[in-house]
Parts: structure tokens; C-alpha cells; sequence
């Protein structure tokens, strides 16, 4: 009898035990981030559109699709770039935030081979006339040297 009455206390203080809150599961923000943004900015003589088509790959993993369209126009004549990264490696912090942290290769429309680092954190916010955007300070660092480059954009959804 005595067993059975140790054996009961056991198995009653073992379920009342609290539960480990590190068991709950991490909430997915990533498909938060996900549709087509845009911006489009003018230094002088050069127009750039930068677009970014954000998809989510995995549990608060984002890729991005980044292009990057530069027109300049000097005397007459126009002249255009198209640079391509693709981000697979993205990763979602927070309900309104994600880190970029990944090396890749660039195609673009120029001769050449380029590589570069980007890094950067970006924050979701709604723009005062209700529009979705990502803003983000981004540095770009070239594989072949050179001083890195940092640029503070704002990314208006599409």
C-alpha cells in the first residue's frame, strides 16, 4: 500500500510539473516579408530602380531576387546597366526585421565577373500614406578589393 501511495505522488507531481516554455514553437514571420519592392533614385546624371522580389524559403528564411537597373544620360546619349543578385540566405529576426549576411556572385550586363558581400539589417515599416516598405542600410563589399559601399534605401511595395 505504501508503494502504490509513493508511486501516485510521483506520477501527480510529475504532471503538474510546469511546462519548459522553450518547447514553444517559434512563430514563422518570414511570409510576412514576402511580395515586390521597389525604389528609384537620382544622383545627377544617373537614374537607378532597384527591385527586390522577396520570397520565403523555409521557416523566418527569406531569398531575395535583387535588381538593380542603373541609367545614365550625359550629352545625348544613354547609357544602362543591369545588375542581378540573388539572396538564398536571409534571415527573418523578428516580426519587422531581417539581416542580410551572404557573398554572391552578380550578374550584370557589363563585362566581367563580380562578387560581393552584402550586409545589411533591414526593418518593415507602413510609410505615413499606408504603403508597406523595407528600409534598410545595405553595404556592399567587393571580392576584389576596393573600399566597401553603403547605401540607405527604402523599398516601397509593389
Amino acid at each position: 500500500m505504501r508503494k502504490l501511495f509513493v508511486l501516485c505522488l510521483i506520477v501527480l507531481f510529475t504532471s503538474c510539473k510546469d511546462k519548459d516554455n522553450s518547447s514553444t514553437p517559434e512563430p514563422d514571420y518570414a511570409p510576412e516579408f514576402a511580395g515586390t519592392y521597389s525604389t528609384t533614385t537620382v544622383a545627377g546624371i544617373e537614374t537607378t530602380v532597384q527591385d527586390w522580389v522577396v520570397t520565403n524559403t523555409d521557416k523566418n528564411i527569406l531569398a531575395i531576387d535583387y535588381t538593380k537597373s542603373i541609367k545614365i544620360t550625359t550629352s545625348g546619349t544613354t547609357l544602362t546597366a543591369v545588375q542581378i543578385r540573388k539572396l538564398k540566405d536571409v534571415k527573418v529576426t523578428s516580426a519587422d526585421s531581417f539581416t542580410i549576411n551572404e557573398v554572391v556572385d552578380v550578374e550584370q550586363t557589363t563585362q566581367g565577373a563580380l562578387t560581393q558581400k552584402l550586409e545589411g539589417t533591414a526593418a518593415k515599416i507602413t510609410n505615413a500614406s499606408g504603403t508597406p516598405q523595407i528600409n534598410v542600410t545595405i553595404k556592399f563589399t567587393n571580392s576584389g578589393g576596393g573600399a566597401p559601399t553603403e547605401e540607405y534605401l527604402e523599398f516601397k511595395k509593389k
